[in-house]
Parts: structure tokens; sequence; C-alpha cells
């Protein structure tokens, strides 16, 4: 492909970018990543297990040699919380870049959004 993507002079042959979410099993994301073509996986960073790396975490199953981790902020409510969470993913070595997300506030969300972060939060 000639119309590269370069972002910090780093250059991607895919514009998509997929995520580790929503799948049913860590083996069906990286089947899902394998057949995208895609060469960056955003990875919720409150969704890795960064104090405990002998158990199973979906990084064992993203082939960074194929793929870009690019970290990001699901799950933070202000920006402070989200700062916060850049700087852990950095810190931990999964990237100098980041996808920030900043949630707005719960009145925001439908009626099954609030009660997913209510599990969420108990969780």
């Amino acid at each position: 492909m000639a119309d590269r993507l370069v972002i910090a002079g780093r250059a991607f042959g895919s514009r998509l970018i997929v995520g580790t979410g929503k799948y049913r099993s860590f083996q069906e994301m990286a089947r899902a990543h394998a057949a995208s073509g895609a060469e960056m996986v955003t990875v919720a960073v409150r969704r890795v297990n960064l104090t405990d790396r002998t158990k199973e975490s979906l990084l064992d199953y993203i082939d960074r040699e194929k793929l870009f981790i690019l970290p990001n902020t699901a799950g933070c409510y202000s920006a402070d919380e989200a700062v916060r969470t850049a700087r852990l993913g950095r810190e931990v070595g999964l990237s100098e870049w980041v996808k920030l997300e900043v949630m707005a506030t719960s009145r925001h969300f439908s009626r099954r959004q609030k009660n997913w972060f209510a599990r969420r939060r108990r969780s």
C-alpha cells in the first residue's frame, strides 16, 4: 500500500485499529486480530493484570511482532484518573503512546450502560 499511515515517524500499512474487548476468549481475540490485517491494537490498561505476570493475560495473546499496542484509558471518569492510568501503562512497558478516553458523567448513559458500570465497580 503506497498510502501508509504515519504517526510520530512510525508507518502503518493498515489504517484499521482493533481492540481487545468483547471477545469470548483470548484465543478468539487473537484469531480476530490475525484475520483483520490490522497493525495496531488498543488495550484498556485497566483490563491488564499488571501485578501478577504469572497469570494468564490478554497480552499473552497479542503478537507484539505484528501488532503495535496502543494503551487506552477506558473506564476513567476524570482527566486526573486518565493521566494516572496512561502513566501506569507507560511504566509497565505497554507503550509511550496512549489513546485517551475520559467518560462523561453517568447521566449521559442509558440504563443498560449504567448497570454495566455498576457491576464493574462492584467487582
